[in-house]
């Protein structure tokens, strides 16, 4: 898969405190996440943050955010390149895990509404990398098998 990552210098001021982060995603193609889980109420208000987030950073041609409810991933999947599910919903991607032919992980309690947009795409580009390379689904991190027990608040290549 043809993407990269390129650093770009972003300062924001929350309550007085600059913050700066650098990323800016290039790629051959647009990366499509899914964000996945059982009514929709947290992870639509999940994806369309990250997809407000994406528009802040002008990376729109470049990754995107699609909420798509647990009980249609097998019949939408051809419609992204990884599904990131909502922690509740781990037992049904288990469940289904040989049935996905897109890497499916799920997104450690810990870090469910709090990562930025660049650690999602990391953590999407690193999972996917472990999938193209022969871990099965649900994929995860070989030091975090259990993601109800990942203790970090960033992506995992920080």
């Amino acid at each position: 898969m043809g993407f990269c990552l390129i650093q770009m210098l972003h300062t924001q001021n929350v309550s007085g405190i600059l913050f700066k982060s650098s990323f800016e995603v290039h790629n051959c193609y647009m990366l499509k996440i899914a964000i996945c889980c059982g009514g929709g109420f947290s992870s639509s208000a999940l994806a369309a943050h990250l997809e407000k987030e994406v528009s802040h950073l002008h990376l729109e041609d470049q990754v995107q955010f699609i909420f798509i409810p647990i009980v249609h991933l097998l019949e939408r999947m051809n419609e992204v390149d990884i599904a990131m599910v909502c922690p509740h919903c781990e037992w049904k991607v288990r469940q289904d895990a040989k049935k996905y032919t897109i890497p499916v992980a799920v997104i450690p309690p810990r870090l469910y509404g709090l990562m930025p947009v660049r650690d999602f795409v990391e953590d999407a580009q690193d999972l996917m990398e472990l999938w193209k390379n022969g871990t099965p689904n649900v994929v995860t991190f070989a030091d975090e098998p259990r993601p109800l027990a990942v203790k970090r608040t960033v992506s995992h290549r920080r």
